[in-house]
């Protein structure tokens, strides 16, 4: 074998480390729970890898020589090194460290979210999360190309087999009246009733408005469509000013409640259900896994408490 040809093993660097740190062969061999000639045959290997003396023997001793000072240097280094992996897997599991790139829709993005997200980093400081406000068929775009870690959308009819998606909350929209307004007297309100009324309406492109709208038509019900808005929190804000009734999301509504408004139950329930969308074909991180479960612990919570109080509102 030619000096130098040949690597060191990870054991020969380990042996090699303990017989520096405790000045004879025994010693070593009782720290690495290993017999003492298997240390003085693995030494032997190294040195001759390594091509130049370690030590030498002074009375049942061994004295390391200038170039064993010199190779331990550069050993601690790597042991170092080795540790400082070792800390970083740790932060990794205790989530004292990652990144989450979030998506909402505004609905939900713009109401709960934020109170989720901020209880998460309160529970796991050195976990930096970025949240994005977008629609929900751009969310669902996004997950699918991996741009994200994680979404929540509503559901869409079509399947995107590159996403993994898994169920949120249901979200029956509500109806929102002008304090005052004569639809403030129902328990809860029919599609029906919107007849003849002025109407906030969402946007062409938003999921529910597309479930209302066919609704309506199939019932010859004929709404004055007088504003339209794309965010739920602006048609609130629209009728709490006296421009007409609207039917949003639950959540939008009663986070909007100390508004001038009244707020009432649905019928027929729309189907609106928001999920959480990942990339498909990949790993989630420790941090995404404990924010997903997170997520949909605190909003099935709170949503409970939200249906109970809208029910409530209308046998008042």
């Amino acid at each position: 074998m030619i000096p130098g040809d040949v690597d060191f093993t990870p054991r020969e660097v380990e042996v090699f480390a303990a017989v520096m740190s405790h000045g004879t062969t025994t010693k070593a061999a009782d720290a690495l729970d290993i017999t003492q000639p298997a240390v003085s045959k693995i030494l032997l290997q190294l040195t001759n890898k390594a091509g130049f003396p370690l030590f030498r023997n002074h009375r049942q001793r061994l004295i390391p020589t200038p170039e064993a000072h010199m190779l331990y240097a550069e050993v601690r280094r790597l042991f170092e090194t080795v540790r400082g992996i070792s800390q970083i897997a740790k932060e990794i599991r205790e989530l004292r460290s990652g990144r989450l790139n979030i998506s909402a829709l505004p609905a939900f993005g713009l109401t709960l979210l934020p109170s989720i997200v901020a209880s998460f980093t309160k529970q796991y400081p050195d976990v930096s999360v970025t949240l994005d406000i977008r629609s929900s068929s751009t969310i669902i775009q996004r997950a699918g190309r991996n741009q994200l870690d994680i979404g929540v959308a509503a559901e869409v009819n079509d399947d995107t087999p590159s996403v993994v998606r898994r169920a949120l909350v249901a979200t029956p929209p509500v109806c929102v009246m002008p304090k005052g307004h004569p639809l403030g007297k129902l328990s809860v309100i029919q599609a029906d009733d919107l007849d003849g009324l002025n109407f906030v309406s969402l946007g062409v492109g938003d999921p529910m408005r597309k479930q209302l709208d066919e609704l309506c038509e199939s019932r010859g019900i004929n709404r004055s469509l007088k504003v339209e808005a794309a965010l739920s929190n602006t048609c609130i804000n629209l009728v709490a000013n006296g421009v007409g009734v609207t039917v949003v999301d639950r959540l939008s509504a009663w986070m909007a409640r100390d508004l001038p408004i009244e707020i009432r139950d649905f019928q027929p329930h729309l189907d609106i259900n928001l999920s959480v969308y990942r990339p498909w074909g990949t790993i989630a991180s420790t941090a995404a896994d404990t924010f997903i479960e997170h997520l949909i612990q605190s909003t099935r919570e709170y949503m409970n408490i939200v249906d109970r109080e809208i029910k409530a509102l209308g046998e008042r």
